[in-house]
């Protein structure tokens, strides 16, 4: 019992109750030596009492004084070593520990810090050794990473639960914000998925392993989605799915308009030809009408010819449009339709370098200018052939110049009449030229000639060098089962978030003008699946407030208001539990608007302020500049007060604080809320 005791009673307060004795039992023993003195020698007692008052008054006020200097220069800087060496042991900080704090403690700083250095030895030494023991599984995830990524269709897999553990970016193009550990049915209807999954499981009670198809929406609405979707098996178990589709919106949409364009070209041709087949009638039928009658009937002809012609018109314009947005085109880099080029024919090409690209059909395109390189080099007239690419904007300029004999318009028009290759039939460079919604012309350059190009630009998408987001994680805890508080914190989702405002009074009118948060799930923090977005508060923003998050009016005039980001951002938070640096200030903006959002923010809440008082209760300091100075987590100065930077900020405190709080026993949310609980009047006295 007694050791339970000391165990509940913090250092601090152990060594109070300690002088506290000392200092009763100096004054309970200077008691008892006057009294035993009066005992003996007799005399007056009002001497002896006012002796023993002074002497005991003296001995409390001076066990007190010490206590105060012992627990200001030892037990508060021994607090403050033991928790430099657990955050160091547990959140892997590698920072040296101050010395200066424990100076009265002769050489135990310097021996903590000798532990230091040791651990973060050992430390790295397994980090050496575990780099040497994966290189091989990290150049596999590498490659398994830049496959699956650019897939051309979209790609997801889903636990058996139908969470997501793995996607592509064609996916994340299709569906939007897809992530981790989300469920299936925040971005498909459920309906076709289950029904082919009910399919892929009757199969395999047959003995079968086989692949279903399904037709299905995507949760708005707003794509068609054709795929297919596969068992995942281990050891006959089913471990998960796999769902390859692609966009059919635009084949659906490319048929309508298909049938739609026959049926406007019918009747924008029956009735012109029905008229000018019975003026024709008329003229046949009465060969001797007045010359007046036979100018009006050749007048209606040529009216109605000339409708047929400008209805002729305009479905070829129609259909060419609708011809180039089902034609696959693609981002190509112009290098490498500059290398196909060579590769495709004999002649000396000179192509300089470019970091061009471009929107295509890259095939087509290299083939349709290896074929006019032929043409030009075939009869020797022609030489110094250069290949350029010139970037303008939303256009990009394919300019092949030479020096010698020009090209007559009809030679260029009689190339682009062949057919590109046996690989697209009959299809001819004009045809390709029609379907990219462009031409091809010749005109003169600086003492020769050229050819020029123009093709659409293509947005660069991720580069090499780009940091990619975490796109999979195949080690997903299962579904929390039963109560949420009992949920160890290793297995929740949480969204960490901040906000900037017009002010610091929510019930006094002051907005939101900025929401961002990203994700943690599995203990990674997503920073592929963020959420950030400025909000028009529907008021002026005081100077003051601009001088801190750097936010005018002019940038948020444009910005939704917050009920649509704040409907956004609860579609962001699905399933999570929130946290956030001082987190009821930012939970009392949103909660005052949730009537105008029309959503309830009644996630779970974790508060990094509380939980940096309950594990640090040595120190007042929880700001979240103190909290990084303490975990070493480093906020580039133009990223401190945006929510994007100080939500980031936060995230990678709370990672840390986990691990303390799972070395000091607090493993489930419920225990981290009553932690919580139990610091929040140590936080009214703290300055955060």
């Amino acid at each position: 019992m007694i050791e339970a005791l000391t165990r509940r009673l913090g250092l601090r307060l152990r060594f109070a109750l300690f002088f506290a004795a000392l200092g009763l039992g100096g004054a309970a023993l200077i008691a008892v030596a006057l009294w035993l003195g009066h005992a003996r020698a007799g005399g007056d007692l009002d001497g002896y009492v006012i002796g023993g008052l002074l002497a005991g008054f003296g001995v409390l006020g001076l066990s007190v004084w010490i206590g105060l200097l012992f627990d200001e220069n030892v037990a508060k800087p021994i607090l403050a070593l033991a928790s430099d060496l657990t955050t160091r042991a547990r959140a892997d900080v590698d920072l040296e520990i101050d010395e200066a704090q424990a100076k009265h403690l002769g050489s135990l700083a310097p021996a903590a810090n000798a532990i230091n250095d040791a651990l973060s030895e050992a430390r790295a030494a397994r980090q050496r050794a575990i780099e040497r023991e994966t290189a091989r599984i990290a150049r596999e995830k590498a490659l398994f990473e830049a496959l699956f990524r650019d897939l051309g269709e979209g790609a997801v897999v889903a636990t058996p639960e139908n969470r997501v553990m793995l996607y592509n970016r064609m996916a994340q193009d299709l569906l939007g914000d897809i992530g981790l550990d989300r469920p299936l049915s925040a971005f498909l209807r459920p309906e076709p998925i289950m029904d082919a999954l009910s399919r892929v499981q009757k199969a395999r009670v047959r003995g079968e392993v086989t692949a279903e198809t399904f037709l299905a929406a995507s949760a708005d609405g707003t794509r068609f989605l054709l795929g297919r979707v596969s068992p995942i098996l281990s050891d006959e178990e089913l471990s998960g799915h796999v769902l390859i589709f692609q966009d059919a919106t635009e084949d659906l949409s490319a048929h309508a308009r298909h049938d739609h364009l026959f049926m406007a070209l019918m009747e924008g041709v029956r009735r012109p030809a029905g008229t000018i087949g019975a003026l024709l009638e008329l003229m046949q039928s009465d060969e001797d009408l007045p010359a007046e009658t036979q100018a009006q009937v050749r007048r209606g002809i040529e009216d109605e010819v000339a409708r047929l012609f400008a209805c002729l018109d305009d479905m070829g314009e129609r259909h060419a449009a609708i011809k180039s947005r089902r034609w696959p085109m693609s981002p190509v880099a112009a290098g490498h339709i500059f290398d196909g080029i060579r590769a495709g024919t004999d002649a000396v090409l000179d192509t300089p370098r470019s970091e061009a690209l471009l929107s295509c059909d890259g095939f087509a395109i290299t083939t349709l200018l290896a074929s006019i390189v032929r043409h030009l080099a075939q009869d020797g007239t022609r030489e110094a052939l250069t290949l350029t690419a010139e970037e303008d904007g939303p256009e990009t300029r394919l300019i092949l110049s030479w020096r010698g004999e020009p090209v007559m318009d009809g030679q260029l028009t009689e190339w682009l009449k062949e057919p590109l290759s046996s690989a697209y039939g009959e299809y001819s460079g004009r045809d390709a030229l029609s379907a990219h919604q462009t031409d091809l012309w010749s005109e003169p350059d600086d003492g020769g000639y050229r050819i020029v190009l123009p093709l659409a630009s293509a947005s660069p998408g991720l580069t090499p060098c780009d940091a990619r987001p975490e796109f999979y994680d195949f080690n997903l805890p299962s579904i929390p089962e039963g109560d949420l508080a009992d949920t160890p914190l290793s297995e929740l989702t949480f969204v960490v978030f901040d906000t900037e405002t017009t002010g610091l009074s929510p019930r006094g009118g002051d907005e939101i003008v900025q929401i961002a948060g990203l994700r943690i799930v599995n203990g990674r923090i997503l920073r592929g699946e963020t959420f950030d977005t400025l909000v028009n508060p529907g008021r002026s923003i005081p100077a003051a407030s601009t001088r801190v998050h750097h936010i005018s009016d002019e940038m948020v005039a444009d910005a939704p208001g917050i009920s649509e980001a704040g409907r956004r951002f609860h579609d962001f938070c699905d399933g999570a539990v929130l946290v956030a640096h001082n987190a009821p200030f930012d939970l009392a903006f949103l909660r005052l608007k949730e009537d105008v959002i029309g959503r309830r923010f009644d996630n779970p809440v974790l508060c990094t302020v509380l939980m940096s008082a309950g594990l640090f209760d040595h120190t007042g300091q929880h700001t979240l500049d103190a909290l990084c100075d303490r975990f070493g987590v480093h906020i580039p100065p133009e990223a401190r007060h945006t929510a994007m930077g100080d939500a980031v900020a936060t995230a990678e405190v709370f990672i840390r604080m986990l691990g303390l709080l799972e070395a000091k026993g607090v493993t489930t949310l419920g225990g981290a809320i009553a932690e919580e609980g139990r610091m929040t009047k140590i936080r009214k006295a703290q300055n955060y």
